[in-house]
């Protein structure tokens, strides 16, 4: 067979820079099986394009719900689509013996000249060693699961010529320790930086959960999750605890290599009116004030329903203050950067001008 394979993330997203595992999982699978598989871009499929190709079997998959996908491949009789893109909590896992295929980290290797930034296509082992979650979130692709599953074993994804390992499980800390010990006992086998991708749930650690974090190499910084305000009680009781030991090991630092995701513009109430954002964006800097006392970072990630907002360019803005800490929130507040970006939109001045009571909130600083 001749298989074709499109990230529809990868070819619609600007500067998209993760590969789609699924796709790799699918790719090692069909050359198993002694298949021609060719990641492509949609138009080498464009039934309206004078050169289209023939593929016997045209895999589609997207992670993302806005990632654009064009109307006439809901048209085309070969082509399979999945991922939580097109399905999101109804997505439906890969069949046992491609979930369990070891990547083909080479799938993407005739785009690198395209890739900006390359670094998890071409260094990192990636997987699960876990999947599911029983926390329930309401905005998430796993509000369905109920509980924290072992999933895979690392040597199944882990590639010993790749100098990292970027790990994807949805909420590693809901296992219980002595799993979850075993996961941490290969990584230190193994030797070899590693990073958990998603934000790992700061609630459920122990002191000895962290002295075991720590014991890894860690790449990058480790990333815990702050999605509401209502948790704020027992997340900084638990960012003080990291907070604390990490300062142990390294009383110097100005930071201490821990990043919060900042889930914004979700109404758990459903009503979107000007009261939620005017509260959800409060909201939003009271989480950095909490933050910022344990010497972390947030990093502010935005359910899809801010492109509504009447105050987007504020959430824009806020996005790119936050998300670039080396040039932006670790040397001005929200108000000095305002005052000096050349990017800054100007109905955040306005906002801000209207209502006076942010002028406060923004000045908080690192």
């Amino acid at each position: 067979m001749n298989i074709a394979l499109i990230d529809n993330d990868f070819v619609s997203r600007k500067n998209h820079n993760f590969p789609n595992l699924a796709l790799m999982k699918i790719s090692a699978y069909h050359k198993s099986k002694g298949n021609d598989v060719n990641l492509i871009g949609f138009n080498e499929i464009n039934p309206n394009t004078l050169f289209s190709n023939n593929y016997d079997e045209i895999i589609i998959s997207k992670a993302f719900t806005d990632s654009h996908t064009p109307d006439y491949i809901f048209n085309m009789s070969n082509v399979k689509k999945g991922g939580t893109g097109f399905y999101f909590d109804k997505a439906d896992p890969l069949p046992y013996d491609i979930e369990h295929s070891k990547p083909d980290y080479n799938l993407y290797k005739h785009f690198y000249n395209l890739i900006k930034k390359k670094d998890f296509f071409i260094d990192y082992s990636i997987g699960y060693t876990t999947r599911g979650c029983f926390r329930k979130c309401e905005f998430c692709v796993n509000k369905n699961s109920n509980k924290v599953l072992l999933h895979s074993p690392i040597d199944e994804f882990y590639d010993s010529s790749k100098k990292k390992i970027a790990l994807l499980d949805d909420n590693i800390l809901g296992l219980p320790n002595k799993d979850l010990f075993k996961i941490f006992d290969r990584f230190e086998d193994i030797d070899k930086r590693i990073q958990y991708r998603q934000g790992m749930d700061i609630r459920l650690l122990t002191p000895e959960r962290v002295d075991r974090l720590l014991r890894l190499k860690y790449d990058s910084a480790y990333y815990f999750a702050f999605d509401n305000w209502v948790f704020k009680d027992q997340i900084e009781k638990k960012l003080r605890l990291f907070s604390e030991k990490i300062q142990l090991i390294k009383p110097d630092r100005k930071w201490i290599n821990t990043k919060l995701y900042v889930f914004s513009a979700f109404d758990y109430e459903n009503k979107y009116d000007v009261n939620f954002w005017l509260n959800d964006i409060e909201m939003i800097f009271k989480r950095f004030e909490i933050i910022f006392k344990y010497k972390a970072l947030p990093f502010l990630m935005r359910f899809e329903k801010w492109n509504e907002s009447p105050f987007r360019e504020v959430y824009i803005n806020i996005a790119q203050w936050c998300n670039m800490p080396q040039t932006t929130i670790m040397n001005l507040s929200f108000n000095e950067w305002i005052d000096t970006g050349s990017i800054v939109s100007p109905k955040t001045k306005e906002f801000r001008d209207k209502y006076p009571r942010f002028r406060k909130i923004f000045d908080l600083k690192f």
